[in-house]
């Protein structure tokens, strides 16, 4: 056994279990349901604002799950990929065949990592063929890769948090009911630091929220498609985070750090703790 049948192992334990099947239904009702409630929103002043963006309606699909879906979506995948092995009892079945615990490790992640990246595709091609047949020609695709790699570079940060929470709590509800809250009052703190900055005029205070793990791993592509040009005002409606403070090298190096101490500890933990037969 080796890591890449690993990898095929977890996609297939997901499909087996229907998650995908959840997961891609929540994205189809999540991306047609933007455009349609767009298609029917009129109105002089809306006109006024839609009109123009219409070549652009493309990135509003690409972005729109960046704000929480995506890491929802990932911690909904990565909170079971190691705990559910261990309330089946499958991790010490695994361990007699001729693999490390490096391999199987990686191999997990891998593969919830593969199936997350395979329903944000989906969201991709879904706001391409939308944007398209709704509202005509778009614009500005070749922005298109750059914007929707930093989206999965970004998912990487919740993802290896709540991956290393089920490895460590080796229960999948408990993991992610703790990476949702983790997720949620980061987000919470981050929103509170940014009204108190502007409430008593220390914009200073804005920086706070460039060390929690929210901000890098929801406004990086945020940043990049800030520089796309005729649409700020998508950005800035989607953004949860105000535009204009902290740099795309920043949010780069707050993922890398995040992602890479809870890959770190989780494949401490599983080298080191034993691997009981089963966890009840």
């Amino acid at each position: 056994m080796n890591v890449w049948n690993v990898v095929r192992y977890e996609v297939r334990r997901a499909v087996a279990r229907r998650k995908v099947i959840t997961l891609v239904l929540i994205t189809v009702f999540f991306e047609v349901g933007s455009y349609v409630l767009l298609t029917q929103a009129h109105g002089p002043r809306f006109d006024r604002v839609l009109v123009p963006l219409k070549p652009y309606l493309w990135l509003l699909g690409v972005l729109l799950p960046q704000s929480l879906l995506i890491h929802f979506i990932a911690i909904s995948i990565a909170s079971g990929s190691m705990a559910e092995e261990y309330e089946q009892g499958t991790v010490d079945f695994f361990l007699t065949k001729p693999i490390g615990r490096g391999e199987f490790l990686l191999g997990k992640f891998l593969g919830g990592f593969l199936l997350l990246v395979s329903v944000y595709a989906l969201m991709v091609v879904l706001a391409l063929s939308l944007s398209f047949l709704l509202f005509g020609t778009q614009r500005e695709l070749n922005y298109l890769p750059e914007v929707v790699g930093t989206v999965v570079f970004s998912s990487l940060t919740f993802f290896t948090i709540s991956f290393l929470v089920g490895e460590l709590s080796r229960r999948s509800s408990i993991s992610f009911l703790a990476s949702s809250s983790f997720l949620v009052g980061s987000l919470i703190v981050s929103i509170l630091v940014v009204f108190l900055s502007q409430l008593v005029g220390m914009t200073s205070l804005e920086y706070v929220t460039l060390y929690l793990p929210t901000w890098g791993a929801s406004q990086l592509p945020f940043i990049v498609s800030s520089a796309i040009p005729g649409v700020y005002l998508i950005v800035e409606a989607l953004s949860l985070f105000p535009l204009g403070f902290g740099s795309a090298m920043q949010a780069i190096a707050s993922i890398l750090v995040y992602s890479s101490v809870a890959s770190a500890i989780a494949l401490y933990s599983f080298a080191r703790r034993d691997v009981p037969k089963r966890v009840y």
